[in-house]
């Protein structure tokens, strides 16, 4: 009697997607992440398309970048959340918040590690419409409405307030027009801090009540 000659086992199936490594995961969420930002946005994108586009299960985005503002930064190269930084300046008293702002502002800009990274982003986001699509929705879509409900402010001073600041960081730091870099930090504080304050003060004034006329 011919013993019967066993079947070869069968192989698993190869496992789908471009994984190829801790590294490879990590790059090929980033490459997805820009891409995307840029298309459309950074409040329109959401993190399982950014998975489905890398080809990975979308908890390994959360693995290795915590939350989508996570990989915000990791892809303009951002060290730190600067909507936490903007959340920290935007609570105390309101009387201070004006003060509080440019000396967050300057702090983070006139750093060597997250400085340099934003004055590096403020350049992509001039020369490149992705970048600018990207910081661009991210100022609108998580910046902007983190000040306006920490702070208690309208929409229009959050948008008048932020006008300052970008603008500022768009001369000192991209232009490097001289009537801004000849300035010293503390002459920065000084003179923009007030203004800044006359805008938020303003919002008070705005919002009241119109007496009604006797």
């Amino acid at each position: 009697m011919t013993a019967e000659t066993p079947s070869p086992k069968t192989k698993p199936a190869a496992r789908s997607g471009r994984r190829g490594g801790e590294s490879t995961t990590r790059d090929d969420i980033l490459i997805a992440a820009r891409k995307l930002f840029g298309e459309n946005g950074f409040t329109k994108t959401s993190m399982r398309s950014i998975a489905a586009d890398a080809g990975v299960d979308v908890a390994l985005v959360s693995y290795h970048f915590g939350s989508k503002r996570g990989l915000f930064t990791a892809v303009m190269q951002v060290p730190g959340d600067p909507v936490s930084r903007v959340i920290e300046a935007a609570q105390g008293p309101r009387g201070e918040l004006g003060r509080r702002l440019i000396i967050t502002f300057t702090s983070i800009w006139e750093s060597d590690g997250m400085g340099t990274a934003l004055q590096a982003m403020l350049r992509s986001a001039v020369n490149d419409d992705g970048a600018a699509n990207t910081f661009g929705d991210f100022a609108s879509g998580e910046m902007m409405p983190a000040l306006a409900s920490t702070a208690g402010l309208s929409d229009e001073t959050v948008r008048a307030v932020g006008s300052c600041v970008f603008g500022l960081a768009l001369m000192r730091y991209l232009v490097g027009a001289e009537t801004f870099t000849a300035l010293s930090t503390q002459e920065i504080i000084d003179q923009f801090g007030p203004r800044i304050q006359a805008i938020i003060d303003a919002d008070d004034d705005l919002r009241a009540p119109t007496p009604t006329p006797r």
